[in-house]
């Protein structure tokens, strides 16, 4: 396991000690053994270094003493300052940027998600091929080294680089028309679409698992969800059906984490483009941390970036089993427990309330040779009560108001 110290440079811009609290995890994500972290006050990043000559030669002690194998600043480094920190303190120097994108490359499974981690590396790579040469071809001797994330992409000059972004957009546009296919053939039968969003790890999969758990009652959990910084990349899709009620399209999506490199988010538009054309957003946070205002700001950030921020969003606090007496639990629309599943079937309710209004009383009067209209509701509404004659099924039923149009006919 590589030995590591975390860097950051406090300019007053968020809080230090969470943010570099943050990096050992992403650190750890990636088997990376985080033993000190060194923090510098300063209102600029040094021209040279980025933090002070100071603060580097103390550094160079730490290295020394505590056996370091390499230095992770908690920003994005110039090529210059990683060929001027490599220089000084002959060990390998990463960013916050290239750690996130080392993750993601490890946890890349589908197709979707492997071209758009490749895309998200060249594009990173391509303004640093010299300051990161070092670094990449560095044999350490630990793990993390040996296989940095772009250590083959040494070998190839700038326009090899440049012909591969070529090439990776165009399997991934391939991928977003088939994309945009599918998402006109649902248009088609105005199934909305929910996306849940939200930073890493708060338990968006976990959510996901218990709306269809509830609905559907399975025996065993559908998406693959665990306690670690992106767990999954992938977006979930599933389509949800409740007794008597309309169905629906539930979307998981890539969690996001403070200072997302631009790269990546410009990378994963396809996988991020469910959340662009959503009805209703579930933005799910963990109500257990008190780094909620954090999350939500990181997450309203890159809704932003994708032009998603004026879809309808309801407020989700996961983890209600291990908050303390509801503490802001006011600032939220719903507060969950996907352990226990309290308030799932409450979230469920707001959810049908965004999606297809207020739920009313009416009554209808149906010919027996529209089977089609009378199956729909039966399974789509709440019968309270029906008669028959010769000719027609007559029926008082429970749905909501957007439902109506589906009848408007038969009222």
């Amino acid at each position: 396991m590589d030995r590591a110290i975390v860097v950051g440079l406090d300019m007053g811009l968020y809080n230090m000690e969470a943010s570099l609290n943050e990096l050992s995890s992403l650190a750890d994500a990636v088997n990376i053994k985080v033993v000190d972290k060194v923090t510098q006050k300063a209102e600029l990043p040094n021209g040279r270094f980025y933090i002070g000559k100071g603060k580097v030669d103390e550094l160079k002690t730490a290295i020394s003493v505590l056996d370091i194998d390499l230095v992770i600043f908690d920003d994005v480094l110039s090529p210059a300052h990683i060929r001027n920190l490599e220089k000084e303190l002959d060990v390998q120097i990463i960013d916050r940027s290239f750690l996130i994108l080392q993750i993601f490359s490890e946890r890349a499974k589908t197709k979707e998600a492997v071209l758009e981690v490749s895309l998200a590396q060249q594009r990173y790579m391509l303004p640093r091929l010299i300051g990161m040469s070092e670094s990449l071809s560095r044999q350490g001797g630990g793990s993390f080294n040996a296989k940095g994330a772009g250590e083959t992409k040494l070998e190839l000059d700038r326009r090899r680089i440049l012909q591969n972004i070529t090439k990776l957009e165009r399997e991934l546009e391939k991928i977003q028309q088939e994309k945009d296919t599918s998402r006109k053939r649902r248009a088609v039968d105005e199934t909305p679409v929910v996306s849940l969003v939200g930073y890493t790890n708060v338990g968006k999969s976990a959510t996901l698992n218990s709306l269809i758990e509830v609905a559907s009652n399975p025996i065993k959990k559908d998406v693959f969800e665990k306690n670690m910084l992106f767990a999954t990349l992938e977006t979930h899709t599933r389509r949800i059906k409740q007794q008597k009620k309309p169905q629906f399209i539930l979307s998981d999506t890539v969690g996001f984490v403070s200072r997302l490199p631009h790269e990546l988010v410009r990378s994963f538009e396809s996988t991020l483009s469910e959340v662009v054309h959503s009805d209703l957003i579930l933005h799910i946070m963990d109500g257990s941390t008190n780094q909620k205002t954090v999350q939500e700001e990181t997450t309203l950030d890159v809704l932003k970036s994708l032009k998603a921020e004026m879809i309808p969003r309801l407020r989700v606090y996961t983890k209600k089993d291990l908050m303390i007496g509801d503490l802001l639990s006011h600032d939220a629309d719903c507060v969950i427990s996907n352990k226990t599943k309290e308030n799932i079937d409450k979230l469920f309710e707001l959810i049908y309330l965004r999606l297809f209004g207020e739920e009313t009383i009416i009554d209808l009067k149906v010919p027996y040779k529209d089977n089609g209209i009378i199956s729909s509701l039966e399974e789509n509404t709440t019968i309270l009560e029906k008669n028959y004659d010769d000719v027609y099924a007559y029926y008082r039923v429970k749905l909501h108001e957007k439902q109506i149009k589906d009848y408007k006919q038969f009222l």
